[in-house]
C-alpha cells in the first residue's frame, strides 16, 4: 500500500514539474524576445495596412504560446483589434457539428452511418437516386451529393439594418432585412421536392458517398440531424458541451450582436465598411468569437488528436481526425482529405473560413502539435492585396512556430 501511495506522489510530482517548467518556459526571457521578433515581422508585413484589423495565435496542448491583436477593430473611431476581439469565423464554425455530432454519439443519440431521415422532420432524397439513402457521415464528409444551388447562396445572408451608410459594401446576394426562416424551414424548402426555393440545383448528378462536393446546405442539415436526433437545440447543444466546458465565455451563436463591446466592424477594403448582415445556415458559418476563445479550442482538438482531450473519448476523436475520403472520392488533382468536418491540407489539420468582411485560418501541425490561428475583419475578393498580406503573416507564424517548442 506504501509503495503504492509512493509512486503516486511521484507521478503527482513529475507532472506538477512539467507544469511549472512549461510554464516558466513560456515566461522566460528567451520566449520575450521571440515574441518581440514575432511582432517586428508581423508589423513589417502590414505597413500596406490592407488589413484593418486583425489577430492572431499560436498554442499547443497546455495553451497559448502566442497571442496578439493588430490594426482597429473599428478605423473610424481608432479602436484597436485585442485579442479579446470577436467576430465571425465563417467555415470554422462547421468543426463544431464535428464534435457535437460524436457527442451525440456517445449519448446513444445517433449513429454516424446511419441515414438522415430516421431523425428529420421531412425527407431528402437525390430525386436522380431516389432509392439510395443519405446518410449523416455523408453529409460530414461532404459526399452526400447535396449542392450549394444559386437559390440558396441568393436567400441565405440577410442585411440586418434596413438603411446603410453611403459607400458600405453590400454584395449582390445580400438580402434586405426581413422576417428571418428558421433553419428547418429554410433547408425543407431547398431539399424537398416541393419546397419553394428548391431551383433544381439541390443536388448534383452524383450518386450519394461517390464524390466530394462541399457543402453548406449539407452543414447546416447535418447540425439540424444533432437537434433532432438529441431534441436540444443546436445553439443550446454546443454552447453547453463545446464552449461552456472550454470557457470560450466570449464565443457566441447570437449573429445579431453588434452591440457586444468587443465586436469588430468589418470591411469591404480599407477604405469601405462591409453591412452587417446575418445568415439562416448559422451553423455552417455563424459563430462569433476572439482569437482567445478559438486559441482554447484549437488546443482541445490538438488534445484530442494526441490522445487526451476533455469534450470526447479517445475513440471519438480517433474517428474524428480519422482521412474519410478515397482518392476516387476526391477530385481530379486533388491531394488533401477529410476528417469529420477536418480538413487535411497543406496548412496542416484543422480548417479555414471565409465571408464577406472576414477570413480565417485556424490549424496545426501534426508533427510538432502546435497550432496557428489569424483572425482578420478584411474582406480578400475587393482588394487582391489583402490576401497575399494574409498569407505572408501566416506563413511567418509557420516559420516561428518550432521556436515555441
Amino acid at each position: 500500500m506504501n509503495k503504492i501511495i509512493i509512486a503516486l506522489s511521484i507521478f503527482i510530482l513529475v507532472v506538477a514539474c512539467g507544469q511549472k517548467n512549461s510554464s516558466e518556459k513560456k515566461n522566460s526571457k528567451s520566449y520575450s524576445k521571440i515574441k518581440d521578433s514575432l511582432t517586428t515581422q508581423i508589423d513589417k508585413i502590414n505597413e500596406n495596412g490592407k488589413i484593418v484589423g486583425f489577430s492572431v495565435i499560436i498554442v499547443d496542448s497546455t495553451g497559448i504560446l502566442y497571442n496578439k491583436g493588430f490594426g482597429f477593430a473599428n478605423s473610424t473611431t481608432q479602436k484597436k483589434y485585442s485579442t479579446q476581439t470577436v467576430q465571425p469565423i465563417a467555415s470554422i464554425s462547421k468543426t463544431l457539428i464535428g464534435l457535437s455530432l460524436f457527442k451525440a454519439k456517445e449519448m446513444g443519440k445517433l449513429n454516424l452511418d446511419e441515414p438522415i431521415d430516421k431523425y428529420l422532420p421531412f425527407t431528402v432524397s437525390n430525386p436522380n437516386f431516389p432509392e439510395t439513402p443519405i446518410t449523416i457521415r455523408q453529409l460530414a464528409i461532404h459526399t452526400s451529393s447535396i449542392n450549394d444551388s444559386d437559390s440558396f447562396w441568393e436567400n441565405d445572408y440577410i442585411l440586418i439594418e434596413k438603411d446603410h451608410k453611403k459607400g458600405t459594401g453590400i454584395p449582390e446576394y445580400f438580402n434586405e432585412s426581413q422576417t428571418e426562416l428558421s433553419l428547418p424551414d429554410f433547408l425543407k424548402n431547398l431539399l424537398t421536392e416541393k419546397g419553394n426555393l428548391n431551383n433544381g440545383e439541390s443536388y448534383t448528378a452524383n450518386k450519394p458517398s461517390t464524390k466530394f462536393n462541399y457543402s453548406n446546405v449539407g452543414s447546416n442539415l447535418c447540425a439540424l440531424v444533432i437537434e433532432s436526433a438529441t431534441g436540444v437545440p443546436y445553439r443550446t447543444f454546443t454552447t453547453k458541451y463545446i464552449l461552456e466546458p472550454l470557457q470560450m465565455n466570449a464565443s457566441s451563436w447570437a449573429a445579431k450582436n453588434n452591440e457586444s463591446k468587443n465586436r469588430s466592424t468589418l470591411y469591404a477594403t480599407n477604405k469601405q465598411i462591409m453591412a452587417n448582415y446575418t445568415t439562416v445556415g448559422f451553423p455552417a458559418s455563424g459563430l462569433t468569437t476572439s482569437s482567445t476563445d478559438l486559441g482554447k479550442y484549437l488546443s482541445e482538438l490538438i488534445k484530442g488528436y494526441s490522445g487526451n482531450g476533455s469534450l470526447l473519448t479517445k475513440e471519438s476523436y480517433d474517428e474524428l481526425f480519422k482521412k474519410q475520403l478515397t482518392k476516387n472520392q476526391l477530385p481530379e488533382g486533388v491531394d488533401a482529405n477529410s476528417g469529420i468536418f477536418i480538413d487535411y491540407s497543406k496548412r496542416g489539420i484543422g480548417y479555414s473560413g471565409y465571408d464577406p468582411g472576414l477570413m480565417a485560418y485556424m490549424y496545426f501541425n501534426p508533427e510538432s502539435l502546435i497550432g496557428k490561428i489569424i483572425l482578420i475583419n478584411t474582406d480578400t475578393d475587393f482588394d487582391e492585396e489583402v490576401r497575399p498580406t494574409l498569407d505572408e503573416i501566416y506563413n511567418v507564424l509557420g516559420e516561428y512556430e518550432i521556436k515555441f517548442k
